[in-house]
C-alpha cells in the first residue's frame, strides 16, 4: 500500500498573482466555528450579568479569543498548505481553543491558570507553524524569525502568568497582549514584501463576521423559545433579527468589508491595519447587543429595562456602527478622509451613531421593546442611506 504523495507538503507562498482568487477551505470553516463557540460561551456569561462592569471585564477575554483566530488566519493566508502536518496542528489549535472556552467564564477567578496555559499553547502552535515556514522558504525567513521571537516571548509570558497569583497574573496578561500586538505592527516592511492574499483574507474576515451575526440571530431565536410567546415578544424578536440584518447589510453593502485588500505601500498598509483592527469592536459590539436583546425578550411585555442595561444596549449598537464606519473609511487615505465632500456624505451616519447613543436617555421612560423599536427605525434609516450614490472619490476607491 502506497501513501498519497500530497500527505506531506512543504509550506508555500500560495497567493500567486493579485488577480488569482483563493477561497476558504472546509477545515478553515470548521476552525471558525470552534472560535465562535468560545465567543458564544463568553456572550452567555455577559448576558447573565448584563452590565458595564461585566462588559469591560469581557473585552480582554474577547480580544484574546479573536486575536488567536487572527493569528492562524493570517498564517494560512500567507503560507497555508493543506497537508497532514497542517491538519494535525489545526486540530491541536482547536483543542486549545476548546480548553480556552472551558476556562473563559472564570478566567478572572479560579480558571485563570487554565485560561493562560490554553492561550499560551495556542500561540506556541502558531510559532511552530512559522518556524516550519522559515526552514522551507528562505524569502520568508526574516518575517518568520520576527514572528517566532515576538509570539514566542508573548507565549512564555502567558505560561509564567499561570503560576503567578492575581493581580500580577493579569499584569503579565496585559504585557503578553501588548507584545502580541506589537509583533505584527513592527513588521510592516515584511508585510509589504509578503502580503496576505488580497481576496482570501477579506473573505475569511467576512465569513467570521457573518457567523457571529448568525450566532447572534440564533441566540435571539433560542431566547424566544424559553419565554411565553405573545405578540409583543414576537415583534421584539423580529426587531432583533432585523437589526442583525442591518448590521450584515452595513458590513457587506455599505462598508464593503469583505472586498479585496491589496498591500502595495506603507500607506496601503496603514489602511489595511485600520480595516483589520476595526473588526474587533465590530465583533464585540454585535455580541453585546445580542445579549441585550435577549434580556428585553426575557422581560414581561411592557416592562422597563434597567437603566444600565439600556445604556449598554445602545452603546453596543453605536460601537458596532462606529466600527462599520471605520471599515468603510479604511478604503481611503487620511487626506481623502479629510475631504469635505466625503465628510458631508458620511455625516448622516455619524448622526445616527449619536442618536443611537442618545436613545439611552429614554431608558427610564419607555419599555425595553419601545427602545428596541427606536433602534430598529434608526437601522432602517441607515440601510436607506446606504442606497445613495457615493461621491466620486468613493466610487474611485471602491471599484
Amino acid at each position: 500500500m502506497k501513501l498519497r504523495k500530497d500527505i506531506i507538503k512543504p509550506p508555500s507562498l500560495p497567493m500567486g498573482s493579485d488577480s488569482e482568487e483563493r477561497h476558504a477551505d472546509w477545515l478553515e470553516l470548521l476552525y471558525d466555528l470552534v472560535f465562535v463557540a468560545a465567543i458564544s460561551i463568553l456572550a452567555l456569561n455577559l448576558s447573565s450579568n448584563y452590565s458595564f462592569v461585566s462588559f469591560l471585564e469581557s473585552i480582554p477575554l474577547f480580544f484574546v479569543i479573536w486575536w488567536g483566530w487572527v493569528g492562524h488566519t493570517f498564517y494560512l493566508s500567507r503560507f497555508g498548505t493543506d497537508d497532514i502536518f497542517h491538519r494535525i496542528l489545526t486540530l491541536l489549535q482547536m483543542l486549545a481553543v476548546a480548553f480556552l472556552a472551558e476556562n473563559v467564564t472564570r478566567a478572572w477567578e479560579s480558571s485563570g491558570t487554565g485560561f493562560a496555559l490554553s492561550y499560551a499553547f495556542l500561540r506556541l502552535l502558531l510559532v511552530v507553524e512559522y518556524f516550519r515556514v522559515g526552514r522551507f522558504l528562505p524569502e520568508a525567513h526574516a518575517l518568520t524569525r520576527h514572528y517566532c521571537w515576538g509570539f514566542g516571548i508573548a507565549a512564555t509570558i502567558w505560561i509564567i502568568s499561570a503560576f503567578v497569583p492575581p493581580p500580577w497574573r493579569f499584569a503579565l496578561w496585559g504585557l503578553g497582549i501588548i507584545i502580541d500586538i506589537l509583533t505584527p505592527i513592527t513588521a510592516s516592511q515584511f508585510h509589504v514584501r509578503l502580503p496576505a492574499h488580497p481576496t482570501h483574507l477579506p473573505e475569511r474576515f467576512g465569513l467570521f463576521t457573518i457567523i457571529v451575526i448568525g450566532e447572534a440571530i440564533v441566540s435571539v431565536v433560542l431566547k424566544i423559545n424559553t419565554v411565553t410567546l405573545n405578540f409583543l415578544t414576537l415583534i421584539t424578536g423580529m426587531m432583533g433579527i432585523g437589526i442583525s440584518f442591518s448590521i450584515w447589510w452595513g458590513y457587506f453593502e455599505e462598508a464593503h468589508g469583505a472586498e479585496a485588500k491589496v498591500i502595495q505601500s506603507e500607506d496601503s498598509l496603514n489602511k489595511y491595519q485600520l480595516w483589520l483592527y476595526s473588526h474587533f469592536p465590530l465583533i464585540i459590539g454585535i455580541v453585546s447587543f445580542a445579549a441585550g436583546v435577549k434580556n428585553i425578550i426575557a422581560l414581561n411585555p411592557g416592562n422597563i429595562l434597567p437603566s444600565e442595561e439600556v445604556w449598554l444596549l445602545c452603546t453596543s449598537l453605536a460601537l458596532t456602527f462606529f466600527a462599520l464606519n471605520l471599515i468603510y473609511l479604511s478604503s481611503f487615505s487620511l487626506e481623502e478622509c479629510q475631504n469635505k465632500v466625503l465628510q458631508f456624505f458620511r455625516f448622516p451616519y455619524y448622526l445616527i451613531i449619536i442618536l443611537v447613543m442618545m436613545t439611552g436617555f429614554l431608558g427610564n421612560l419607555l419599555p425595553g421593546a419601545a427602545i428596541l423599536g427606536i433602534l430598529t427605525i434608526l437601522c432602517v434609516i441607515k440601510v436607506i442611506l446606504s442606497l445613495r450614490e457615493p461621491p466620486e472619490e468613493a466610487v474611485c476607491k471602491l471599484k
